[in-house]
């Protein structure tokens, strides 16, 4: 007796069922998709009772014939594609002809459609996979679906749902990343007949991404685009003060497709490098578009994965061009944070002048910094000058400016993310006039109508680690060689790590030497850095080195740079003098990305003479 048998229809549709229809918003997905590959300029989307009672999705697309009405209920039917290498040039939503059958197969569904050229409709009702009834309808031009009953025949799966809550809100969430990559689409969403969302269906999706998130979220989006003859990639993003906690309010569609892509999520992270906190992602909307041939889209039965022909080329792309995007605009956050909500945008009026020049008065104890930042490139003191401001260096080391060293090759993929970290210079930073100091930790500083609050520690982390990030890609450290060089102990496998990593730490302006087998001396150390913190920098960059070696060299230079900066920057406590605030202040200026440390906290933010009124009551 034969052991293996061909599964029956019903039998079949309901193992596609498992895979297509997971829940609620499953159905949801393949009705509107469906509607979308119609070319339906209108969706409305009715839940009752989270889903699980009913389902109904109407379109005005083009419909379905009588004669293949009953076709779109077999599985494998389709009219999207008819040959095996139509695979290869996908250019609808839908192709694969499971979904009808499949929801079909474990709800009580009822379809009406119609299509233009007909007086009247033809309705099917299917329950459970049979057949209940058929026939002519009237009905308008498009396509009605309801569905009742979801996996009435399949208690398992119902068993395993979340709450109506959750259910509602999982297909309201689909239906904001539908509308964002369909703006030409208005689309409606009700529950229990409460309308929950609606998008406007102007084809202007900075309206879009309004209704979606708020008009307060939308007036910190960034516009971005980028062309070439395969692809086209065009959307909005928004500045690093609009972070969310997780990724989800990343929308990404190819082709009019939303994906579930990690490594184009990465790339787009990746555009944000230091401009967010660890734990921390963007809001974005990304629109791509490239030829179908360059594209795998039949990966996934639920098609929310893709595979790209020319991944590492596209990834590339989308990270310098959401780069160049916030590099385009001025990153300083005001005091208001924004959150969503529909709230109408403060109206415009014109500036106030404030007379912001410097009032208050440094302390006789103040410490100048210029000893710190000069060599960044201020130019102000001598370096003999800066020498006798430190303390540290009175007795014990002497200065010695060492050629520059060559730095270590690298190819063409890490010179690209290198680039990639430092790849503009902002031109959109304030010319700020400094008026004093806050508690030895922030500066004031004001420009025009406005106030400004700066991290001095964050601000100087950031100057201090582009110069070393650029050392690192060009060998040019500044050299100050130790009267008394300080001797370290280290383990074997740490002296492995060092000897590996010679010409890095060299190109950074520290100076090793051999003793013993478990022992250096360190005779030479960058010119920001004190001898007293020296060793714990060794120390700390040993750990880097350990937690990354599997990083490409641009990324671990990143990580590198950002431990000496922070180590190396002035701390908050210390007391300034104007003089040596304005330096670092104008020095942050000329940075490539002022506005935050390469941790991603911010270095400055402002308040508007609005919000100043708002706060003391004046509006």
């Amino acid at each position: 007796m034969p052991r293996i048998i061909v599964l029956d229809e019903n039998t079949a549709c309901r193992i596609a069922a498992g895979e297509v229809v997971e829940r609620p918003v499953s159905v949801v997905k393949e009705l509107v998709e469906n509607s979308l590959d119609a070319d339906a300029g209108n969706i409305t989307v009715a839940i009752a009772g989270g889903g699980l009672e009913s389902i109904t999705v109407v379109d005005n697309g083009y419909g379905i014939s009588q004669e293949d009405a009953p076709l779109a209920f077999q599985r494998h039917a389709t009219s999207k594609i008819k040959t095996a290498g139509d695979l290869y040039q996908i250019g609808t939503l839908g192709f694969r002809g499971e979904a009808l059958p499949s929801i079909a197969a474990v709800s009580d569904l009822l379809i009406k459609t119609r299509i233009r050229e007909n007086n009247e409709g033809y309705c099917l009702n299917i329950r459970g996979g049979k057949l209940i009834e058929e026939g002519p309808v009237g009905c308008r031009i498009g396509t009605m679906v309801t569905v009742r009953e979801l996996f009435f025949n399949t208690p398992a799966r119902l068993k395993h749902l979340k709450s109506k809550a959750t259910e509602i809100g999982l297909v309201n969430e689909l239906l904001y990343k539908m509308a964002l990559i369909n703006p030409g689409v208005g689309f409606l969403l009700t529950h229990n007949g409460r309308q929950v969302f609606q998008s406007p269906g102007s084809a202007k999706l900075l309206e879009t991404v309004a209704a979606v998130y708020g008009v307060n979220v939308a007036s910190v989006m960034i516009p971005l685009e980028y062309e070439d003859n395969e692809i086209k990639i065009e959307g909005y993003i928004g500045k690093p003060e609009l972070s969310r906690s997780s990724k989800q309010q990343i929308t990404t569609a190819v082709n009019g497709r939303i994906v579930r892509n990690l490594a184009i999520h990465a790339a787009i992270e990746e555009g944000y490098r230091g401009l967010l906190t660890v734990g921390r992602y963007p809001v974005a909307v990304l629109l791509l578009k490239m030829p179908p041939g360059m594209l795998d889209v039949n990966v996934h039965p639920a098609k929310m994965e893709i595979k790209i022909e020319t991944e590492e080329k596209v990834l590339s792309i989308i990270t310098s061009t959401v780069r160049k995007a916030l590099g385009e605009v001025n990153l300083i956050p005001g005091f208001s944070r924004v959150v969503p909500g529909k709230v109408s945008l403060p109206p415009s009026e014109e500036p106030y002048h404030l007379d912001l020049s410097p009032v208050i008065k440094a302390k006789p104890e103040t410490k100048p910094i210029s000893h710190l930042i000069a060599s960044s490139g201020s130019g102000n003191l001598s370096k003999a000058e800066e020498l006798k401001n430190r303390s540290d260096y009175k007795q014990d080391s002497i200065k010695v400016v060492e050629k520059p060293v060559q730095p270590a090759q690298q190819d063409n993929g890490e010179q690209q993310v290198a680039e990639a970290v430092l790849n503009y210079q902002s031109s959109n930073f304030p010319e700020l006039r400094v008026v004093g100091q806050v508690i030895n930790m922030y500066i004031i500083a004001g420009s025009d109508a406005t106030l400004y609050i700066i991290d001095q520690h964050a601000a100087h982390e950031r100057v201090l680690f582009e110069k070393y990030f650029s050392n690192l890609q060009e060998g040019n450290a500044e050299v100050q060689y130790l009267l008394a060089p300080v001797n370290i102990n280290l383990k074997y496998y740490e002296l492995e790590l060092l000897s590996q990593h010679s010409r890095t730490l060299k190109a950074l302006g520290f100076v090793l030497e051999e003793f013993g087998r478990d022992a250096v001396l360190l005779r030479g150390i960058p010119a920001d850095c004190s001898a007293a913190e020296a060793q714990q920098i060794i120390m700390d960059m040993i750990d880097v080195l350990v937690e990354t070696g599997k990083l490409g060299t641009a990324e671990l230079n990143y990580k590198i740079a950002s431990l000496l900066a922070c180590k190396a920057a002035i701390k908050g406590g210390d007391s300034l003098s104007i003089q040596s605030m304005q330096v670092l202040i104008d020095l942050l200026a000329k940075s490539k990305e002022p506005y935050t440390c390469p941790h991603g906290r911010p270095t400055v933010v402002s308040f508007s003479r609005q919000e100043l009124d708002t706060m003391f009551k004046r509006t």
